[in-house]
């Protein structure tokens, strides 16, 4: 297991840790001996319904606030499946998505000048408001204690408070953990963007994703040979641009540079790099050379394919089931999960995974004509790139 891996159980971990010790150790004799206003669960649940409401909230804020101090500019801000986002019109949209990246939200923001944006200020502001957060916690717990002899009423407002500080710090114990979880949250920021280079690549990385959001040209993008998790998200976007070119050699010539960095990535940015460089190789190169890269795999490795967890080992199991295994089961299986790998994959990616899955179909159809795969055309249920009338159609 890689060291930001077992952080990040780590987190998970003390999370469990901190709310099953305030729970039952603090919560549950206050809540025995409380006057509550309604049943002890309801009024539970609502405390903590508040405490991620607040949280979630002023968490974005700081965030915002943050960023235009930093020089960025805001294009979308997701709060709890809430979402504001800026369209080509320059003007926010609001839609339901509960597909953001955090715990709570987002903020997407992309800097006005790359060389001189600073994103310290998105990162750090949200523990300002954290300390507001607690200041205000503590206030409420502290009028209620000292109400609760006069009133016993009051000592519900001690409950309360307590039970909103915690979901408050877990929130953010999740926000500012240094490692990368779920999401590059801001403890992993804060760990990478200690240096000016890190810094601009984080810009660059930024302004290629809004330009790919918008379906605009992306801009030229350095090439990381030293590959992080972190170098990888801008190295997959010239991966991408090449296979969008169906410039094979020059995408497995970047992909490589993750395989070769394999201890200094986690474990799924070099298994996505291998599951790529498979497909890619049984797609459009020598086949025994394939066949033998497949066969020489570790067990880990072809686990990772066979679990079809991302579009490139969808491609990479439906290759291999057809070309290599010949099972047209497990062929039709690797279709099953082919329209959630390619809508998962994200808007920049989705029209280049969906000619990759075609192709890679019909590279096994032609193997096999009498395989039935009349059931798989993805054609209607997974669109290529919305049309900017498409896109306005929804936001009406």
């Amino acid at each position: 297991m890689k060291k930001n891996e077992a952080m990040g159980w780590l987190v998970y971990i003390l999370m469990l840790a901190i709310a099953g010790v305030v729970g039952f150790v603090i919560l549950r004799p206050e809540l025995s001996s409380a006057t509550l206003p309604m049943n002890s669960i309801l009024f539970v649940v609502i405390a903590v319904a508040a405490g991620i409401l607040l949280s979630a909230n002023l968490l974005e804020l700081g965030h915002i606030i943050g960023a235009k101090i930093g020089g960025y500019k805001i294009n979308k801000v997701n709060i709890l499946g809430m979402q504001f986002q800026r369209k080509e019109d320059n003007k926010f949209h609001f839609s339901f998505s509960f597909s953001f990246d955090g715990l709570t939200g987002e903020t997407v923001i992309c800097p006005k000048n790359p060389e001189k944006s600073n994103p310290r200020h998105y990162i750090y502001a949200p523990l300002l408001f954290l300390l507001l957060e607690v200041m205000a916690c503590a206030a409420f717990m502290s009028l209620g204690l000292a109400l609760k002899k006069s009133e016993p009423m009051w000592g519900s407002s001690y409950v309360f408070g307590l039970v909103v500080l915690v979901i408050v710090v877990l929130v953010n114990l999740y926000n500012i953990f240094p490692a990368a979880l779920d999401s590059k949250n801001d403890g992993y920021l804060m760990t990478i963007l200690n240096n000016k280079t890190n810094v601009l690549a984080y810009n660059n990385l930024l302004l290629a994703q809004e330009k790919m959001l918008l379906g605009k040209e992306l801009p030229e993008i350095p090439v990381y040979q030293e590959v992080t998790d972190f170098t990888n998200s801008l190295n997959q976007i010239s991966i991408y641009k090449a296979l969008d070119k169906k410039d094979y050699a020059k995408a497995l010539e970047i992909n490589e540079y993750a395989i070769a960095c394999k201890q200094k990535v986690s474990s799924r940015v070099y298994e996505s790099a291998v599951a790529q460089k498979l497909s890619l190789h049984l797609l459009n190169g020598n086949f025994e050379e394939a066949k033998e890269e497949y066969i020489n795999l570790p067990l880990e490795d072809k686990k990772f394919i066979a679990n079809l967890s991302c579009a490139p080992s969808v491609r990479a199991y439906l290759l291999v089931s057809g070309l290599i295994d010949e099972s047209e089961t497990e062929a039709k299986d690797a279709l099953a999960h082919a329209d959630k790998a390619i809508k998962d994959s994200g808007e920049e990616k989705k029209h280049i995974e969906l000619e990759l899955i075609r192709a890679s179909l019909a590279k096994v159809a032609s193997a096999h004509p009498d395989w039935d795969f009349s059931d798989y055309s993805f054609g209607d249920k997974t669109e290529e790139k919305p049309s900017e009338n498409e896109d306005k159609k929804e936001d009406k």
